[in-house]
């Protein structure tokens, strides 16, 4: 039996099955604290041209308490029951897509229905999953048990998606070398910035932000999580060797991450003497991020694996210089707007913002040819690239 699909509008468009039914798989963007692939997906459904071709588009998204997209003419959005993830993406996914009579099934977040009954696009992130030994990993429970889950399904279901849709060509490589999918079948296509990371942030708005998270002006700004690939500990690592070359140096505010792992890392390499200049935040609202950015002096981002790596160009849209790795789709990314260091290396992260601290002309150099990069990574691109294959996979079926 088919769950719960009602519209999230009590009023529902009503949609001509002469045109295009287009199912978008959103599973998990109305959880408050949201993830890369959401803000992504996100992007995409704002910018969606409703009405300007011949396409109905159906959105479909698990139940949760963010309902930051809505019903539409042309746009529906179907909200299912809440499930377990494998449980939602292989049974009451595919059942919704049959119910409204879907032509085209688009997942945007690395799964899919392995038999999803209508021609499947696939957008595949990354495939970082495959790269990792889920027994020996020290990521969370939670994430190692969706790396099994990847590791077992995504390989077919990229061999039986019609397009697979990739972010950067780093990522479409690896694709190929892991999964064997030919070239012709990987669409890249990059992430964008959005416009309200270019706006200046008030500067006594920005005091009061900040001050609303207990922080003041000038900090060094990481994203972290639990993952191993965000070199955390290299982080650490690099910020007690800064602190050694300058005492005066900037607060570290590290985002995704609680005090108490903090400190149980910092127990782990001998470090809890830096503990008293770091600040933490385990999550920050997307419309306080264009802030947080702005007060930071800069960012670090010596990721050792990423997909596409976002923060990178939200950074520099926001006007701080941005510290990244040498390696993975990082310098594709960043190009020669940032300064690049080996992750594995706390000297050459730790040099590098010793380097924008004290050279005032290399800190707004890096700043402005940030800004000029940024502006090449947009959300209306990225949209019209995906609607584009939408109309190529229609002349097919």
């Amino acid at each position: 039996m088919l769950l719960n699909t009602t519209l999230l509008e009590s009023e529902k468009p009503t949609l001509s099955k002469a045109r295009l039914q287009i199912a978008i798989e959103v599973q998990r963007i109305f959880r408050p604290h949201k993830h890369g692939m959401d803000v992504v997906a996100h992007e995409l459904l704002k910018r969606l041209p409703l009405g300007e071709d011949n396409i109905d588009y159906h959105v479909m998204v698990k139940q949760d308490t963010d309902r930051c997209i809505s019903s539409t003419p042309n746009r529906v959005v179907h909200m299912l029951k809440k499930a377990p993830y494998v449980i939602w993406e292989q049974y009451i996914l595919p059942r919704a897509c049959k119910k409204i009579k879907a032509d085209i099934l688009h997942c945007t977040a690395n799964t899919a229905p392995l038999n999803s009954g209508v021609p499947l696009i696939l957008t595949l992130h990354d495939v970082i999953f495959l790269e990792q030994n889920n027994l020996l990993t020290k990521s969370s429970w939670y994430q190692r048990l969706g790396n099994m889950y990847r590791k077992a399904v995504v390989g077919r279901i990229a061999k039986k998606a019609v397009k697979v849709i990739t972010v950067s060509d780093f990522q479409k490589k690896i694709i190929i070398e892991k999964l064997g999918i030919s070239a012709d079948k990987i669409e890249v296509i990059h992430n964008g910035v959005d416009n309200r990371f270019f706006d200046k942030v008030n500067e006594e708005d920005l005091e009061a932000k900040l001050q609303g998270y207990g922080l003041k002006k000038g900090y060094i700004f990481f994203m972290s999580n639990s993952a191993p690939r965000k070199n955390t500990i290299g982080v650490l690592k690099a910020y007690a060797k800064l602190l050694v070359l300058n005492s005066f140096s900037p607060r570290l505010l590290m985002k995704g991450i609680t005090e108490a792992e903090l400190t149980r890392l910092l127990k782990q390499e001998n470090l809890l003497w830096i503990k008293g200049y770091i600040d933490t935040m385990k999550y920050i609202p997307q419309n306080d991020l264009p802030a947080i950015y702005q007060g930071a002096s800069m960012l670090w981002f010596p990721s050792l694996n990423e997909g596409f790596g976002l923060p990178i160009i939200e950074a520099m849209a926001s006007g701080i210089p941005v510290v990244t790795s040498n390696i993975s789709c990082m310098p594709e990314i960043a190009g020669d707007a940032a300064l690049l260091v080996d992750p594995r290396n706390a000297n050459e992260i730790a040099t590098a913002a010793y380097q924008i601290l004290n050279l005032p002309l290399l800190k707004y150099s890096l700043i402005k040819a940030g800004q000029k990069r940024a502006t090449s990574f947009s959300w209306d691109a990225a949209t019209k690239k995906t609607v584009a294959i939408y109309h190529e996979i229609e002349k097919a079926i």
